[in-house]
């Protein structure tokens, strides 16, 4: 069957969706809608269909799946409605604004026995990998302590920046779903969060998990940039990965090795995110796989943004159980 894409949402996220699944064997894309005349008018630029409206982007049958690149406050009602059109939903992250909207559009999807498929490429990020790459070695021994920091203009796009929710839904939701999947969604017992302002630019949060360590990130759209991208303590040996997402390189460190750096695993190569996004989707449809990136494992990332909202707000703990 494979793919064949309605966007919704023709900004500069909408754009690139297209170049990628364009791209990828099985993906045809058809046509895009955007309430802005001038989006529509680059999408009728690149080729493709250009729908009057939305309904009539949801009524023609040609597509199977809409993909949902609206800003993040009208994510959850464009589902529902993709959904009652009998059509697949990909949709950009964050993909909604809290839990209960995301578990509107789990139920529609449900309902209607399509596939919900939230986009959560950043787990395909160079830096990323490599930290992970590095925890599986072992060599830091028992880890207590990760950081992650991203500092200064550079390290937060605009269209991060901007979004609703600030600099957490923006950016920080990323992050999030990064280290609840490499840790464990299990493990994130409770988070502590600060932010300055509206939180537009400035958010820390910090989880405590059940494993005993911590976990702290700390997002700046100001500030200089003074700190490595990664901090992992353990109590064999430490680690720090500076630069930005895709940048800088890993530096290893333990009290036996003195001056001396230790050979470090060669950072991860990890191929273009939106086109295994696209790829994955396509066999899901297909029947042949299950997906990269589960709705609940969404859920409770944006669970854990909910309660971090909730922390800044009351200056309080905030349990992430039950």
């Amino acid at each position: 069957m494979g793919i064949s894409l309605g966007i919704i949402g023709y900004g500069s996220m909408g754009e690139r969706h297209h170049k990628y699944a364009a791209q990828t064997r099985g993906v045809t894309v058809i046509g895009a809608y955007d309430a802005d005349s001038a989006r529509r008018d680059t999408a009728n630029e690149s080729g493709i269909c250009v729908f009057g409206s939305l309904k009539a982007l949801l009524g023609c049958r040609e597509i199977n799946t809409v993909l949902i690149c609206a800003p993040a406050g009208v994510r959850s009602e464009l589902c529902v409605a993709a959904a009652k059109a009998g059509k697949h939903v990909a949709c950009a992250a964050p993909a909604a604004m809290s839990v209960w909207e995301l578990d509107q559009m789990i139920a529609a999807t449900g309902r209607s026995g399509r596939v919900l498929a939230v986009c959560q490429d950043h787990r395909r990020d160079r830096d990323f990998c490599t930290v992970k790459k590095l925890l599986n070695t072992g060599r830091l021994g028992e880890v207590y302590s990760i950081q992650v920091r991203l500092q200064g203009p550079g390290a937060l796009p605009d269209r991060h920046r901007s979004a609703e929710g600030g600099v957490l839904y923006g950016w920080g939701i990323h992050v999030i779903d990064q280290l609840m999947w490499l840790l464990g969604y299990d493990d994130f017992a409770s988070v502590f969060c600060r932010t300055c302002g509206t939180g537009e630019e400035y958010c820390f949060l910090a989880f405590n998990l059940e494993s005993g360590g911590t976990v702290q990130i700390e997002l700046d759209s100001r500030a200089p940039r003074l700190a490595p991208r990664w901090t992992v303590l353990g109590d064999r040996a430490a680690a720090c990965l500076g630069g930005t997402a895709g940048e800088g390189r890993v530096t290893l460190l333990r009290p036996e090795d003195g001056d001396r750096e230790p050979a470090l695993p060669e950072p991860e190569e990890t191929g273009d995110a939106l086109a295994a996004y696209y790829e994955n989707l396509r066999e899901v449809i297909d029947g042949n796989e299950t997906l990269a990136a589960q709705p609940w494992q969404a859920r409770r990332v944006l669970k854990a943004a909910e309660a971090a909202l909730q922390s800044a707000q009351t200056g309080r703990l905030v349990s992430l159980k039950g």
